[in-house]
């Protein structure tokens, strides 16, 4: 072998895992989806047809799906759903029962038969559903299948009061199932890229130009500005970007979608609680106040901390009945904090209350985790004592 070739060589076997590890969740990969038979519950005098066609064409427009045809669906439909409901040897499953029952049957499966055609289609999503009809008015419900998870990933409903609306219907349950697919989708790019930064693949500024270039592709999404967010923490001098990505986050977070309180939950930082920590170094309680206020409003998690960091702001601006209410709502959480209540006394003490903050001094000790915290509270108790004999005189 002569020299050039032997070079020719080690190059190609140098650059073709970077142009294959380069190929990843890029514009032209397309997830793949399988639209099953739906169930068409709607009077016998009202003919509707065409309900997967119409989210077929759509999620083909979006340009980002393949879709299973629907012949080649229908023969694994019709073949699953005979095959489960006939043991019988010999029986041609493909012309024993008619088409119109055949989806009938097949609405009822579980999802378990969903998720095994679906493996067999080799598709990444399934869509499956009913339509239904009361009175004048068309109800669609529709699921989202991740076959990789084997499970649903959202449930999606849609309503109009005509016939002639259902399209319109179906069109907008369209886009918003290819809004769940990108979103599961882009999880796992995130992770792919995460996981890479933590495994030393990526360095730092690698991770946020890809991070960014998603974010740019997709814009909007949760997950991926959860994921900027992290990596701007611990970065002062990123705290522009910080600050961007969590006002991001806190206007984005659902916390009636499960997948956004999951990964909210999973990602090992409080975003609405370093955000508004960001604000307070800065000087800006006010707007610090304002995160904690719509955080505890949006936020299923965390309501407890929340408030008691509002009753500390609140105290720094000198807003007393304000901070009482914070710590008030914190202690009905959570009675034994005791933190909560020995800064909810001192509030009521700087108030001039002194009742209620010897009341609450009181509740302290109960509630004092060490001789530390006791000796703290009984120090307060003896200074309140001490004054008000001085007042008694």
């Amino acid at each position: 072998m002569t020299f050039k070739l032997y070079k020719k060589l080690l190059t190609a076997l140098i650059v073709f895992p970077i142009v294959v590890g380069s190929i990843g969740y890029g514009k032209d990969v397309k997830s793949k989806v399988v639209i099953f038979p739906f169930k068409n519950n709607v009077d016998s005098n009202t003919s509707i047809k065409g309900i997967e066609d119409v989210i077929r064409s759509e999620l083909i427009r979006s340009g980002y799906f393949t879709i299973v045809e629907q012949e080649k669906t229908f023969e694994l439909v019709r073949e699953a759903v005979l095959n489960n409901f006939f043991k019988i040897d010999n029986v041609d499953v493909k012309t024993s029962v008619p088409k119109a029952s055949i989806v009938d049957l097949f609405a009822g499966v579980d999802q378990k038969m969903v998720v095994r055609v679906s493996e067999r289609l080799k598709a990444d999503f399934a869509v499956k559903g009913a339509l239904n009809q009361f009175g004048d008015n068309f109800r669609a419900d529709i699921e989202v299948v991740n076959i990789k998870l084997k499970e649903t990933v959202s449930a999606l409903v849609g309503e109009c009061e005509s016939k002639e609306k259902i399209s319109e219907m179906l069109e907008q349950l369209s886009q918003q199932i290819v809004n769940v697919c990108k979103g599961v989708n882009v999880q796992d790019e995130v992770d792919n890229i995460q996981s890479s930064y933590q495994q030393g693949r990526l360095t730092y500024e690698e991770t946020l130009d890809r991070l960014k270039s998603l974010s740019s592709e997709m814009p909007g999404v949760f997950a991926i500005h959860c994921a900027l967010f992290s990596n701007y923490s611990g970065h002062p001098e990123m705290r522009d970007n910080l600050i961007e990505e969590g006002e991001e986050i806190l206007n984005l977070f659902n916390a009636d979608n499960e997948e956004d309180a999951r990964f909210l939950s999973s990602l090992g930082i409080d975003p609405f609680y370093e955000l508004a920590n960001v604000y307070v170094v800065m000087g800006k309680l006010d707007r610090a106040i304002e995160i904690y206020r719509r955080a505890v409003r949006v936020s299923p998690m965390n309501h407890s901390k929340y408030l008691k960091q509002l009753g500390i702001l609140y105290k720094l601006e000198d807003e007393a009945e304000a901070s009482i209410d914070a710590f008030e709502q914190a202690l009905n959480m959570n009675p034994s904090d005791y933190e909560a209540r020995f800064t909810l006394a001192s509030v009521y003490e700087a108030k001039g209350d002194t009742l209620n903050a010897f009341e609450q001094y009181q509740c302290c000790l109960k509630y004092a985790k060490n001789s530390v915290e006791s000796s703290r509270v009984k120090e307060k108790i003896e200074h309140l004592r001490s004054k008000e004999a001085v007042n008694d005189k």
